[in-house]
């Protein structure tokens, strides 16, 4: 039984972050920094949860944030290795209230992260020139 409500908690709480993700469709983007290894903690009724602790920048000023991910398989899952410390990935900012934030999966795909790896390269390439 206790496998079954941890199952039913998971779904509700995938539920809620993708309604998140769809109000925030027409949100602005920002990059964001992963600024420690995420985390994983375990409670008996919701199972574990992945953190991923970020900085963003919106308008010149920083702000913090933190991605709450349910995880079936909790610590060493793909999703931890995938957001390490020193990772930059795209929030979404909400125009209204800049300090609130949601990372959107469908933001994070591999040719993003490509982008931005290519954009510090030419800038750290017009920086040597100067």
């Amino acid at each position: 039984m206790g496998g079954l409500m941890r199952l039913v908690v998971y779904f509700f709480q995938a539920l809620r972050y993708w309604i998140s993700a769809i109000r925030s469709e027409k949100w602005p983007t920002a990059e964001a920094i992963v600024t420690a290894d995420p985390s994983s903690r375990y409670a008996a009724l919701t199972g574990f949860t992945v953190e991923v602790p970020y900085t963003y920048r919106f308008q010149g000023e920083l702000y913090t944030g933190l991605h709450e991910e349910p995880s079936i398989d909790g610590v060493g899952s793909k999703f931890m290795q995938r957001f390490a410390k020193g990772r930059r990935f795209l929030v979404r900012v909400n125009p209204a209230e800049p300090e609130v934030s949601i990372m959107r999966d469908r933001d994070q795909a591999d040719g993003i992260q490509m982008r931005l790896e290519q954009i510090d390269k030419l800038q750290s390439r017009s920086l040597v020139q100067k």
